[in-house]
């Protein structure tokens, strides 16, 4: 799978929809619930399977058991729990070594865009960049400073 095009807010919103929905919901009929096309919502879908929180079977998707004890699950305990999951993909999990391996534990913008464009060949390694910081930053992994621009794993990370 490409990695989604998909916040983590968007991701949990998703989850939140099937979860009013009793934990499992058609998929067409979700997009049709937020107003958009199957292919708009896809990214959310994708992101929350990537993640773990929902499986998509037969044109349903349906909440994980994780996905549960994220959304019973309060403030703190649910950025413990997005924390996990998005240190657990692969993509990610790359990237915090990579910065590991450095002595400052960062590298350039440039230098991160090279390593995402090592994994998804595309021309959109930009919009890809975008949600990797989104999501790092939620989880509270991996800073990014505009000025600079530079992606730098967070002190408790190291």
């Amino acid at each position: 799978m490409i990695f989604p095009k998909a916040t983590i807010s968007e991701i949990i919103g998703l989850l939140e929809a099937v979860n009013d929905s009793g934990g499992i919901e058609d998929v067409a009929r979700l997009a049709a619930d937020f107003d958009l096309e199957i292919d708009e919502i896809l990214p959310s879908i994708d992101g929350a399977e990537l993640l773990g929180l929902a499986v998509v079977r037969e044109g349903n998707i349906e909440l994980t058991t994780d996905a549960r004890k994220l959304l019973d699950a309060g403030i703190r305990d649910r950025k413990k729990i997005i924390k996990d999951k998005v240190a657990s993909v692969d993509m990610i999990r790359e990237l915090i070594d990579r910065l590991r391996s450095e002595e400052e534990y960062k590298i350039s913008k440039e230098e991160a865009l090279r390593f995402i464009q090592k994994k998804i060949s595309t021309m959109d390694i930009d919009s890809y960049f975008r949600i990797i910081i989104n999501w790092t930053r939620y989880a509270g992994l991996i800073g990014y400073n505009s000025d600079s621009e530079e992606i730098c794993l967070l002190q408790k990370e190291r």
